[in-house]
């Protein structure tokens, strides 16, 4: 089953939510006069669905349905129960600025200009042959919510709700063709649910009589503003809501007898400003702020003759849920933090292991090497200074090899890319693509004593299996050089069973091992343990009967469930 996209889901939520206000709306006013417009507005809210996919198309039906619907309201005589444009319900309004958004969004400017001018004048027609909002007929406490609202508030209002579409729609349009998010960018992507709750607010007690005063929904747009922007400084921000919300309503007019007894978009930008402030500040600055957007809070209950006891229990109530809130998400952001911190610890902590193991693999591989030449050189060059050249010869081609291992590991940590790369030749230690020539080459380069080889390889081996099988090869020849350069038979098997590979390294040295010179790490065993458990194998390494020494492992190669 195809799942459904995250902006048609959401859509889909807005204009069902919206649906279903106008079907309460007109049940309160009456079904037989509010119910007439709400086909034609289902059917619109069809037509901005479908201009997810086909915006033209959305466009062009959707203005052609208003204009339909209004011929049938206006036939019928029915009343539509309006919020902020007359004649318009609410559904019908989040429909028409969802098409604008689309068609600016996903359109050419031309064929955009072209469909939005269409909506605005299929719009304007509605508010005129819907019924005139002065002749009595639309302005009845019995079917309108809004009581006294004219023509030129519901054109103001009309006129915002297109700019804020269309600044939208240009915004979706910006982001889309751009590949780098700015600051701005990502507050707006995790903002916009606030934005577009706080706007739903606004608009709600836009349609009460007597709502707000200028200076009151001057300063709930303000603190709307403040409590979006609020994340990226809760202090500034809480204090300037605080100020809209209590300064504003005092010098540009008064609220007193509004009909809501509070501001709700303005008490809720307080409640999101106050979990901000309990979110992201310290106890003192969080405190401060909370008072500050309280104190604004109660300022416009005065202002409004509303202090009551019932309505301050409310407040307190909503504001120790919203310092809650923002606890709450404190203490995420707390585990979050730990947890990624924890993360971050456990990563670094596993390169440094790969890194410390692929160090003592190779690079000590060849400085054991060399160290044994050495030694061997100095005790003939006396008596045989010939016999000695070879060795030197050898010193300075392991070396070499160990310089080229030491720059890899160098660029590795320098640039973060892969210690060992395919191709390379494997008298370095590094793997490449052929495993059979890589452990050749490696036992044919092994200071020490004569290697005998059995090789039974899959023709399909997983890279990290043929990587780790020529560690464990190398490492157990390294230790060979380093504790038992006496023995005289040193076996190396790496066969193949139906499930799983078997690496099996055995020599005849003393059963007492040599202390070798520079002394001994202690790491091989474990670095080669820790690769054979990390491919799901085992493991063993020990004496080998009354002389000698052994390492086995056994490497998976089914994954479990295959």
């Amino acid at each position: 089953m195809t799942p459904i996209p995250v902006p048609h889901r959401w859509l889909a939520a807005l204009l069902g939510a919206a649906l279903l206000l106008d079907l309460t709306l007109a049940g309160t006013n009456g079904l037989r006069a509010g119910l007439p417009p709400l086909p034609g507005a289902f059917v619109l809210c069809l037509c901005a669905y479908l201009a997810l996919s086909r915006p033209v198309t959305g466009a062009l039906s959707g203005a052609a349905v208003l204009i339909g619907s209004t011929a049938i309201i206006h036939v019928t005589e029915a009343v539509p129960v309006s919020l902020g444009i007359h004649g318009i319900v609410v559904s019908e309004l989040l429909a028409g600025a969802a098409l604008v958004v689309l068609v600016v969004w996903r359109c050419s400017p031309l064929v955009a200009t072209a469909c939005v001018t269409l909506l605005v004048f299929a719009c304007l027609a509605a508010m005129a042959l819907r019924g005139n909002p002065c002749d009595g007929t639309f302005c009845t406490a019995s079917y309108e919510l809004v009581s006294g609202r004219d023509l030129y508030s519901s054109l103001v209002f009309g006129f915002c709700v297109l700019l804020l579409s269309v600044g939208i729609g240009a915004y979706l349009r910006r982001i889309s063709h751009t590949r780098v998010v700015t600051e701005t960018d990502a507050l707006i992507s995790k903002q916009w649910p606030l934005a577009a709750a706080l706007a739903v607010l606004l608009l709600l007690e836009a349609g009460q009589s007597g709502f707000m005063g200028i200076g009151s929904l001057i300063g709930a747009i303000l603190a709307g503003v403040c409590a979006f922007f609020a994340p990226r400084a809760p202090l500034r921000y809480a204090m300037l809501g605080a100020a809209a919300l209590a300064v504003l309503p005092l010098t540009l007019g008064g609220i007193a007898g509004a009909s809501l007894p509070m501001s709700f978009t303005g008490l809720a930008a307080s409640m999101a400003m106050i979990a901000y402030a309990v979110r992201y500040l310290e106890l003192r600055p969080a405190a401060g702020a909370t008072a500050a957007l309280v104190a604004a809070d109660l300022v416009s209950l005065v202002l409004r003759g509303r202090l009551a006891a019932d309505i301050l229990l409310f407040l307190g109530l909503l504001f120790v849920v919203s310092a809650a809130t923002g606890w709450y998400f404190r203490s995420r952001d707390r585990e979050r933090t730990q947890t990624v911190r924890a993360a971050v610890t456990s990563a670094q902590q596993g390169e440094r292991m790969a890194l410390a193991r692929e160090l003592h693999d190779v690079v000590a591989h060849h400085v054991t090497g060399i160290v044994v030449q050495a030694q061997a050189a100095l005790l003939v060059a006396e008596k045989n200074p010939d016999v000695a050249m070879p060795a030197l010869e050898k010193i300075e081609r392991s070396g070499t090899e160990a310089l080229t291992a030491m720059r890899t590991l160098v660029g590795s940590l320098r640039d973060g890319t892969a210690a060992w790369t395919a191709g390379d030749s494997g008298a370095t230690g590094q793997a490449t693509t052929d495993l059979a020539a890589d452990i050749r080459a490696l036992v044919e380069n092994f200071i020490g004593p004569p290697v005998a080889l059995e090789l039974e390889l899959p023709a399909q081996l997983p890279h990290e299996v043929g990587r780790s099988v020529l560690r464990l090869v190398q490492e157990s020849l390294t230790n060979v050089g380093k504790h038992a350069p006496a023995a005289g038979d040193v076996r190396v098997r790496v066969a193949s069973t139906e499930d799983e590979l078997h690496i099996r390294v055995t020599d005849d040295g003393a059963q007492r091992p040599v202390n070798p010179a520079g002394g001994s790490g202690g790491y091989g065993l474990i670095g080669m343990r820790e690769r054979v458990e990390l491919l799901g194998g085992r493991f063993e390494a020990g004496p080998s009967g009354y002389v000698g020494w052994s390492v086995e492992a056994w490497l998976p190669l089914r994954k479990e469930g295959a």
